[in-house]
Protein backbone atom coordinates (compact mmCIF):
# COMPACT_ATOMS: atom_id res chain seq x y z
CA UNK A 1 0.00 0.00 0.00
CA UNK A 2 1.41 3.50 -1.19
CA UNK A 3 1.42 6.52 1.19
CA UNK A 4 1.57 10.28 -0.25
CA UNK A 5 4.25 12.46 1.51
CA UNK A 6 3.60 16.23 0.59
CA UNK A 7 5.72 19.54 1.07
CA UNK A 8 3.83 22.03 0.34
CA UNK A 9 5.72 24.79 1.47
CA UNK A 10 8.29 23.81 -1.55
CA UNK A 11 5.56 22.28 -3.97
CA UNK A 12 7.34 18.41 -3.48
CA UNK A 13 4.94 15.28 -3.33
CA UNK A 14 5.88 11.80 -3.20
CA UNK A 15 4.49 9.04 -3.29
CA UNK A 16 5.94 5.68 -1.43
CA UNK A 17 5.26 2.15 -2.33
CA UNK A 18 5.73 -0.88 0.03
CA UNK A 19 8.36 -2.31 -2.67
CA UNK A 20 10.06 -0.58 -5.34
CA UNK A 21 12.27 -1.41 -7.96
CA UNK A 22 16.05 -0.15 -7.34
CA UNK A 23 17.44 1.14 -10.59
CA UNK A 24 21.15 -0.19 -10.24
CA UNK A 25 20.32 -3.64 -10.36
CA UNK A 26 16.84 -4.22 -11.30
CA UNK A 27 16.07 -5.93 -8.12
CA UNK A 28 12.63 -5.25 -6.00
CA UNK A 29 13.44 -4.00 -2.36
CA UNK A 30 10.90 -3.02 0.85
CA UNK A 31 10.75 0.35 2.13
CA UNK A 32 11.98 0.19 5.79
CA UNK A 33 10.68 1.96 8.08
CA UNK A 34 13.66 4.39 8.91
CA UNK A 35 13.21 5.68 4.96
CA UNK A 36 9.62 6.28 5.87
CA UNK A 37 10.43 7.70 9.46
CA UNK A 38 12.75 10.16 7.65
CA UNK A 39 10.44 10.98 4.72
CA UNK A 40 7.68 11.89 7.17
CA UNK A 41 10.25 13.88 9.53
CA UNK A 42 11.24 15.98 6.17
CA UNK A 43 7.84 16.07 4.83
CA UNK A 44 6.60 17.68 8.20
CA UNK A 45 9.77 20.11 8.48
CA UNK A 46 8.97 21.44 4.47
CA UNK A 47 12.48 19.52 3.85
CA UNK A 48 11.63 16.65 1.21
CA UNK A 49 12.85 17.95 -1.88
CA UNK A 50 16.19 18.20 0.20
CA UNK A 51 16.00 14.64 1.39
CA UNK A 52 15.54 13.61 -2.23
CA UNK A 53 18.43 15.20 -3.87
CA UNK A 54 20.48 14.65 -0.65
CA UNK A 55 19.69 10.35 -1.11
CA UNK A 56 20.22 11.10 -4.96
CA UNK A 57 23.32 12.21 -4.84
CA UNK A 58 24.60 9.98 -2.38
CA UNK A 59 23.05 6.81 -4.30
CA UNK A 60 24.75 8.11 -8.02
CA UNK A 61 27.38 9.72 -6.54
CA UNK A 62 28.91 7.79 -3.14
CA UNK A 63 31.54 9.67 -1.25
CA UNK A 64 35.37 8.04 -1.22
CA UNK A 65 35.79 6.41 1.87
CA UNK A 66 39.54 7.09 2.67
CA UNK A 67 41.57 3.61 2.68
CA UNK A 68 44.51 3.89 5.16
CA UNK A 69 47.65 3.03 4.26
CA UNK A 70 48.64 -0.35 3.19
CA UNK A 71 52.69 0.16 4.26
CA UNK A 72 51.11 1.21 7.82
CA UNK A 73 48.65 -1.38 8.68
CA UNK A 74 51.43 -3.68 7.85
CA UNK A 75 54.08 -1.63 10.05
CA UNK A 76 51.50 -1.98 13.01
CA UNK A 77 50.96 -5.94 13.12
CA UNK A 78 54.66 -6.03 13.10
CA UNK A 79 54.58 -3.78 15.89
CA UNK A 80 51.77 -5.54 17.27
CA UNK A 81 53.34 -8.74 17.32
CA UNK A 82 56.78 -7.70 18.70
CA UNK A 83 54.91 -6.37 21.63
CA UNK A 84 53.04 -9.85 22.12
CA UNK A 85 56.22 -11.32 21.98
CA UNK A 86 56.29 -13.15 18.35
CA UNK A 87 58.63 -13.19 15.85
CA UNK A 88 58.17 -10.86 12.49
CA UNK A 89 61.42 -10.94 10.72
CA UNK A 90 65.06 -12.43 11.67
CA UNK A 91 65.56 -9.15 11.53
CA UNK A 92 63.53 -8.31 14.65
CA UNK A 93 64.23 -11.76 16.49
CA UNK A 94 64.14 -10.48 19.76
CA UNK A 95 64.19 -7.04 21.42
CA UNK A 96 67.19 -6.82 23.59
CA UNK A 97 67.47 -6.48 26.96
CA UNK A 98 70.09 -4.85 29.02
CA UNK A 99 71.42 -6.66 32.14
CA UNK A 100 71.98 -4.11 34.91
CA UNK A 101 75.29 -4.95 36.92
CA UNK A 102 74.68 -4.45 40.68
CA UNK A 103 78.26 -3.17 42.32
CA UNK A 104 78.37 -4.49 46.10
CA UNK A 105 80.05 -2.14 47.93
CA UNK A 106 80.68 -2.89 51.65
CA UNK A 107 79.32 0.60 53.33
CA UNK A 108 80.43 1.41 57.18
CA UNK A 109 77.34 1.30 59.39
CA UNK A 110 78.86 4.52 61.22
CA UNK A 111 78.67 6.43 58.14
CA UNK A 112 74.80 5.32 57.54
CA UNK A 113 73.96 6.35 61.22
CA UNK A 114 75.66 9.97 60.74
CA UNK A 115 73.78 10.59 57.15
CA UNK A 116 70.69 9.12 59.05
CA UNK A 117 71.29 11.39 61.89
CA UNK A 118 71.83 14.84 59.48
CA UNK A 119 68.89 13.92 57.74
CA UNK A 120 66.46 13.37 60.86
CA UNK A 121 66.41 9.60 60.58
Amino acid sequence: MSKLYTDYFNKTALTVPSHFIDVKSGETVGVSTEILKQIEYHAENQTLNHLLLSALTEYFHPAKKIQPNEDILVALVEIKQLLQGHQVNNVYASIPTRKVKTNSTHLDIQEVDDILDVFGG
